[in-house]
């Protein structure tokens, strides 16, 4: 991926023009040669308070034939959110955008490189320009950077609105159908990253250091303590049938709690953390979901598999979907995590058999419950959320 030594960082929608648009795509795209750019205006959907999506398409020619691309700028001014977001500390905003700029440009890149061996994906594909990211978890990138002059950011990334890929309308919940694809994209997002660990013989941390961290959380404790008690309280206040269950909510400390699960002995990967409906985005033949991607890559840290399954089920999923079909979800998950592992030594995930996740599952339904909380700004405080809470209390986690 190119540097931001080699190509410009755009301050705005104005900047981008047809000669560094060809910058931008010239390393996967050769011999492209870019003539005219269509600037269509910001995109964002979801919240949007972070990044401007700012949407082109770029017209060129290539091997002599004429070309379309259709792709998307996600442009962050380091200015912009502190307006916005005033209780959070400025140091983390720029943090989050950093490490999405430094999972795009190193994490992805290495974890396509053990998605498919070199060899495999040339006789495959049979043409240089083609990396094998059509059918994964997340969207094409071609050029992320930071200006750390400016302290612009920006992803240069295809245009998935524009293959038919879309967020649910009012953070609807996510169908039986709808999270066996979600499961899917996390299952290769955790094989992959853990059959990287074991190609670079070292924990991922210690390769990418830009990977939230312990000093990451601590920055954040207030704010996440904060966050979760005002949760607890507009709980309370939903529900005043639930004395009890409050109760025991109430005793949480969310931040105690992330922080023994990152730092406890189980095995990890590396994890989305932030996989609520507005950061999935899905396409559909009709009524049917056929294809899904993750976006915002601002917050991965190095979790159990789990975590972000529970995160998955307790912000997104119906009553329905979490009682009668997670064994099939967390089955189809299993299933996809095998195969991107692939052959091999049995050792780490390869040993993890569907009964161990379905244990750790329920364990880390705990942090979905404090996800969901945290998230209740934007997530509703329904009944749904209060038979999942019952149903998990039955386990004894809560």
């Amino acid at each position: 991926m190119a540097t931001k030594a080699e190509i410009a960082i755009p301050q705005s929608a104005e900047d981008i023009a047809p000669f560094w648009v060809q910058s931008v795509l010239q390393k996967d795209l050769t011999g492209i040669t870019v003539t005219d750019v269509d600037v269509k205006g910001s995109i964002n959907q979801g919240e949007g308070f972070m990044s401007d999506i700012i949407a082109f398409d770029a017209v060129g020619i290539r091997n002599g034939t004429s070309q379309r691309y259709s792709l998307v700028a996600k442009l962050t001014d380091f200015k912009r959110p502190f307006t916005i977001l005033k209780e959070c500390p400025k140091d983390f905003h720029i943090k989050v955008e950093l490490t999405e700029v430094k999972f795009y440009s190193e994490a992805v890149p290495e974890l396509l490189s053990v998605a498919i061996p070199g060899t495999e994906r040339e006789s495959k594909s049979g043409k240089e320009d083609h990396p094998p990211t059509d059918s994964l978890f997340l969207p094409k990138c071609y050029f992320a950077a930071t200006d750390p002059n400016s302290m612009v950011s920006v992803r240069v990334m295809e245009n998935l609105k524009s293959q038919g890929f879309s967020i649910k309308p009012n953070r609807q919940t996510l169908s039986r159908a709808e999270m066996m694809l979600v499961a899917g994209a996390l299952a290769q997002l955790h094989g992959l990253s853990h059959l990287l660990e074991l190609r670079s013989g070292k924990p991922l941390p210690e390769k990418y250091d830009w990977i939230l961290s312990r000093s990451d959380i601590e920055g954040m404790r207030g704010t996440i303590n904060y966050q979760y008690q005002t949760a607890v309280k507009e709980f309370a206040t939903a529900f005043p049938d639930q004395a009890d269950l409050t109760a025991r909510l109430e005793k949480l400390d969310p931040y105690r709690e992330i922080l023994k699960l990152a730092e406890g002995p189980r095995l990890k990967v590396i994890c989305h953390v932030d996989s609520w409906v507005n950061n999935i985005m899905i396409k559909y033949d009709g009524d049917v979901p056929t294809a899904v991607k993750l976006v915002d890559w601002q917050t991965p840290m190095y979790m159990t598999p789990t975590y972000d399954l529970a995160f998955l089920f307790l912000c997104n999923a119906s009553c329905d979907v979490f009682l009668n079909h997670r064994d099939d979800i967390l089955a189809h998950y299993h299933h996809t995590l095998q195969e991107t592992l692939g052959p091999g030594e049995p050792s780490g995930l390869r040993n993890y058999t569907l009964e161990q996740l379905k244990a750790d599952f329920k364990t880390d339904c705990l942090h979905g419950v404090i996800q969901h909380l945290l998230h209740l700004v934007v997530l509703p405080a329904d009944p749904d959320l209060v038979q999942m809470i019952q149903e998990i209390q039955k386990w004894g986690v809560i």
